[in-house]
């Protein structure tokens, strides 16, 4: 039911940036405005709260989202529905839509250390190559793989670590 919320929402949100002309804008503002909700928990459950009248969480929606612009009327919109707590779900969602349309492909590339720059460019071309999409590569670093790459995208992953391999190794090993 929450996905479906988030989707529905999203889609809305979507359409209407499109007919406006201001996707990329909108894209920007709700990531933005995702990164103070996910450093201020407190303000959506302070959004969310039924004891709290709509006027005051208005006055607080304006007072750190600015008082105009879409994004600020549609956070208003889901606060005014009890839907903020969705904020997350209908961001994701949101960025879904605005990637498809892009032809924009998500992959996280997990490594032990940071990638070099060049390094990096260079793997982004490939996947772009083998994708036939634009590649927005999400770097994160685990020392725990020990070595080697771990790929994601979607529900896919790809891991040629060095910690995947020893973990195969000893399945192999209890299997015999």
């Amino acid at each position: 039911m929450t996905g479906d919320v988030g989707k529905l929402y999203a889609q809305a949100l979507f359409e209407l940036s499109l007919e406006s002309e201001s996707l990329e804008n909108v894209c920007s503002e709700l990531k933005q405005c995702r990164e103070i909700f996910d450093e201020n928990p407190q303000l959506v459950k302070l959004l969310s709260s039924p004891v709290i009248l709509k006027t005051e969480k208005h006055e607080v929606i304006n007072k750190i989202f600015g008082e105009s612009g879409m994004v600020h009327d549609f956070i208003c919109l889901v606060t005014d529905k009890n839907r903020i707590s969705y904020f997350d779900k209908i961001t994701d969602a949101f960025i879904e839509h605005y990637n498809q349309h892009n032809n924009i492909t998500e992959m996280t590339v997990i490594t032990s250390i940071p990638l070099k720059p060049d390094l990096k460019a260079r793997l982004i071309k490939k996947l772009e190559q083998k994708s036939g999409k634009t590649v927005k590569l999400n770097e994160k670093v685990d020392p725990s793989i020990i070595g080697g790459i771990i790929l994601r995208m979607g529900n896919s992953q790809i891991d040629n670590s060095i910690k995947g391999r020893l973990e195969a190794v000893a399945q192999q090993l209890k299997i015999q």
